[in-house]
């Protein structure tokens, strides 16, 4: 009985705690992060649903980070800093995710390399990459300034988080699943690519724990599928192909929507309740990795640096393909006019000062751009895509009901015409989406679908693996474990029966999928090893014990975060074969050396293994466990019966033995081939590392403002002692002295102030403020003082006003003998406080007119009005009183029997009029 009231105490607790955490606050942050640009989204409740701005206002955040000595930069003013620092501007980072320095033929890593000429080099301890920096500007200045692409994709994902946790008030914070859902804080998802392997969703995964972020990943087919869902109803299944192309790739995803029952995800709805939801799942996908916006950007940049070289190349020291600064500003000159293009049939290009201070311009024409393209075969590349797509799912361009634009390269008209001339009718086009928000917006509903809090639309969204995922244990055919297609389950179980030692299984690529489809990733993607089997099977091996026992071994797999796999847990269980010698196995279930309490599968276990424990590990434990018992049952036989059957119970524990055991094993994953994570050293050092370079902005942005500030006010007050009012309200002496401290702050700012902290910096405001604000008081106080002298004056009138009615209707009551709404002594009080307050007001009056504008004055305007307040508010308390009931005068009680000794008779009539005359009294004083 205890143990049951136990338990409802605890589940009584824990429904408490999770109402509790539906009132605190959550939301989800959706990040879009592109080769070129990211874009951030937030749902929370109270907001409006939307993208959250730049610093500058802007939708949309350039994915680039940069250095201007030690200052870091981001967005806007990163990109802007690559024509003058290129060195020291990083944009693409995007494409050396995942990447291995040591690849030959590694296209996207020499694409992000020609962008600005980063210097790329293998990172410490990993082959993967990392870059440095043209200019050593460390904190420290010591050692290279150099960082691995985690990194700086992370600080990036740091920026994005500032401006999400600004907007939402409230830092972002992991949430937890449980049984009924998901709660706490902010979460976040993050977009990828449908084709990133595993090593590539690894890179990005770690580089979000540098930022101090635990997303969700999800493609950016599936995140802009969602978002498509979200305003439709699908009545019948429907199909439809989200054909992105962005600035880094293209992709073509072919999702399937429909309408089904699914179980209710709700605290409220336990059990197998269902209801109707939106299922989208990802069917195939299609992809080329070359086929960019990027990529078009470079070939109009090397076509208008060839003009260049053409028009001015004998003027020039050397050739503009080697000034790293004319090619950044040829590449920010060619996205202009690729975008001008895509609306007109020519732009024209005007840089002034490219390269040796000469001018450049010249006129490109759409057509001369389409030349450009099909020269380097990128036509025929954007539209293919889609019709692998298609190939992969065995369907035609007739089973699917649109083609869904998205990625802002789908505005280029190339890009239009490619996708035509691969089969698909203008008739199946659809731009009913917008094309840059629609997967950062979907990203954010993505993560929302998993919390049932949230009042949405119910969606179940599964996305899509494009690489079929193989489990090979020696000696064994592969067995697919996850296959290509949708995602139905993200967790996989496998059993393994009479497994008496240590073993280990591979998880890998299909070996069917082309190695072309992987580009430069390898297919092999873990080792894993289950340990400690041998350990604690050992006894029972030595003593011959272990065919009396049944064994098998569960491995959970999961892919978490999407895309990437691991072994999640491994238990051993260990259970007697019926027929056992009762007791035989004692050792291994009760006492076993490896046993710990959370091996143990229930309850009676724990309290026998212990009871065990205490008799020690003979034979005659039992024997010992009952003499004890019977011995204490003797020594407190008038303990009460609860007592007695706990003790009963307890006796039963240790008298039975269990007859299995649960114990978990050790997994460990070991990634090979390109899979390269972090380890926890270097993501802590990677963490360290960034939170100190974002204290030192924070530092670095508050004595900058702190100087700023100063110099304002330093300013101000050079204007201020010229005003009319301000000389007015001051004296002559007052602003000689403003004007003194001005231009001493001044003279020390030109000379001190680059090496001044900012608590120097805030103190020699405080010493300037300290002049002026006094007399900012005065002109204040002339501004608002007529108006506090009114309210005082009428809040007198009005007060003084009621009591004298309120008098009147107090003397009238006790004539009638019924219920006041006041008494007499309340009354006097407020009689008294306005008095008071009168007199205050009075002698501050003729002390203020002794003084000057330039004075300070006797009675504050704040002082003032408190006092008038003060009287209305007593005044209005006493009016909302209600009036009492009228009580009946008390009954006069029958008096005693005359003592022996009799009084006069003349005294009982005047003693009796007097008992008469009391209640009277009392009566009264209670009415008042």
């Amino acid at each position: 009985m205890a143990r049951r009231h136990t338990a409802a105490m605890m589940l009584a607790a824990l429904v408490g705690l999770l109402c509790a955490s539906f009132v605190t606050s959550m939301g989800v942050v959706g990040i879009d992060y592109g080769t070129e640009s990211m874009k951030v989204s937030l749902v929370k409740p109270g907001l409006p649903f939307d993208v959250v701005l730049s610093r500058d206002s802007k939708r949309k955040i350039p994915s680039a980070v940069a250095w201007k000595m030690q200052e870091r930069l981001y967005g806007s003013d990163a990109a802007n800093l690559a024509t003058r620092y290129p060195g020291d501007t990083f944009l693409g980072a995007k494409l050396l995710l995942g990447r291995s320095i040591e690849s030959v033929d590694d296209q996207a890593r020499l694409r992000q390399s020609e962008l600005l000429g980063s210097q790329l080099i293998p990172s410490v301890n990993r082959s993967s990459v990392s870059v440095k920096r043209e200019t050593d500007y460390t904190i420290n200045k010591e050692g290279s300034d150099e960082y691995t692409v985690e990194e700086l994709v992370g600080m990036q994902l740091s920026h994005a988080r500032t401006l999400a946790e600004e907007t939402a008030g409230e830092e972002v914070i992991r949430t937890f699943p449980g049984s009924v859902g998901t709660f706490g804080g902010l979460d976040v998802v993050i977009t990828t690519p449908i084709f990133y392997t595993a090593a590539e969703r690894q890179a990005l995964f770690d580089a979000a724990s540098v930022a101090g972020l635990r997303p969700k990943l999800v493609s950016d087919g599936a995140a802009a599928a969602v978002n498509f869902a979200l305003t439709r109803q699908f009545t019948k299944p429907e199909r439809h192909l989200f054909f992105d192309s962005g600035a880094g790739s293209t992709r073509a995803t072919l999702v399937e929507f429909s309408t089904k029952q699914v179980q209710a995800d709700s605290i409220l709805s336990i059990g197998s309740t269902q209801k109707e939801a939106t299922v989208i799942q990802v069917l195939s996908a299609g992809w080329d990795r070359q086929a960019s916006g990027l990529a078009l950007d470079v070939l109009l940049r090397d076509h208008l640096a060839g003009l260049f070289q053409t028009q001015h190349g004998s003027k020039l020291a050397k050739p503009v393909k080697e000034q790293p600064r004319a090619m950044a500003r040829l590449l920010k000159e060619a996205n202009r006019v690729k975008h001008i293009l895509s609306a007109n049939a020519d732009a024209s290009s005007n840089v002034e000062g490219l390269a040796d201070d000469i001018d450049f311009r010249a006129k490109v024409t759409r057509d001369e751009f389409e030349s450009l393209a099909d020269k380097a075969g990128l036509r025929s590349r954007f539209g293919q895509p889609a019709t692998d797509a298609l190939k992969e799912a065995k369907l035609t361009i007739s089973d699917i009901d649109s083609v869904i634009y998205v990625g802002g390269t789908t505005r280029v008209p190339l890009v239009q015409a490619a996708l035509r001339e691969a089969g698909v009718p203008d008739a199946k086009i659809a731009q009913n989406v917008n094309a840059d928000e629609a997967a950062v917006m979907g990203a954010a509903f993505y993560g929302a679908s998993f919390n049932p809090q949230f009042r949405m639309k119910t969606i179940r969204a599964h996305d899509g693996n494009p690489y079929p995922v193989v489990l090979t244990e020696e000696g064994k055919k592969p067995d697919v474990i996850f296959p290509g297609g949708s995602f139905e389950t993200t967790q996989v179980v496998r059993n393994y029966t009479d497994t008496t030692s240590n073993f280990g299984f591979q998880i890998d690529y299909d070996a069917a999928i082309p190695q072309a489809k992987l580009d430069t990733f390898e297919h092999r993607l873990y080792d894993v090893e289950i340990q400690e089997i041998n350990n604690h099977l050992a006894g029972l091996k030595e003593r011959g014990e272990i065919d009396q026992v049944d064994i098998s071994v569960n491995v959970t797999i999961t892919s978490r975060p999407l895309g990437v796999y691991a072994v999640e847990s491994a238990f051993m269980h260990v259970k007697q074969k019926p027929g056992g010698i009762a007791g035989a196995l004692k050792s291994f279930f009760n006492v076993g050396s490896n046993a710990v309490a959370d091996d143990v599968d229930d309850d009676d276990d724990d309290e026998a293994a212990e009871g065990a424990d205490a008799a020690a590990t003979t034979e005659d434990a039992d024997a010992a466990a009952e003499g004890a018992a019977d011995t204490k049952k003797g020594a407190e036989g008038d303990e009460t019966s609860e007592k007695s059957e706990k003790k009963d119970v307890k006796k039963k524990n240790k008298k039975s033995l269990p007859t299995d055991r649960s114990i978990r094993l050790l997994a460990r994953s070991i990634p090979r081939g390109s899979v390269r994570p972090m380890s926890g050293a270097e993501l802590k050092a990677a963490s360290d590392r960034l939170y100190v370079a974002d204290v030192e902005a924070r530092r670095k942005a508050a004595r900058e403002e702190a100087q700023n500030v100063l110099e304002a006010y330093i300013y101000r007050a050079r204007d201020i002692v010229h005003e009319t009012r301000f000389i007015e309200s001051s004296k002559a002496s007052e602003r000689e002295a403003i004007t003194a401290k001005a231009s001493e702050l001044s003279d020390w700012l030109a000379s001190q102030a680059e090496e001044a902290d900012t608590s120097s910096l805030k103190l020699k405001r405080a010493s300037l403020e300290s002049l002026i604000q006094p007399i900012e008081k005065r002109m204040r106080e002339q501004g608002t003082r007529q108006g506090s002298l009114d309210r005082f004056t009428r809040a007198q009138a009005e007060a003084r006003e009621f009591l004298q009615e309120a008098r009147t209707n107090l003397t009238k009551a006790l004539e009638e003998g019924v219920a006041s709404k006041y008494s007499l002594a309340e009354l006097d009080g407020f009689q008294t406080q306005l008095d008071k307050d009168l007199t205050w007001f009075q002698d501050g009056e003729k002390e203020q007119a002794k003084r000057s504008k330039d004075d300070d004055v006797a009675i504050k305007s704040d002082d003032i009005d408190r006092r008038a307040k003060k009287a209305r508010d007593t005044m209005a308390r006493m009016l909302k009183r209600r009036i009492p009931k009228t009580r009946p005068p008390k009954k006069s009680k029958t008096p005693p029997p005359p003592a022996k000794e009799d009084k006069p008779a003349e005294e009982e009539p005047k003693k009796k009029e007097e008992n008469e005359e009391k209640p009277k009294k009392g009566h009264a004083h209670e009415e008042l």
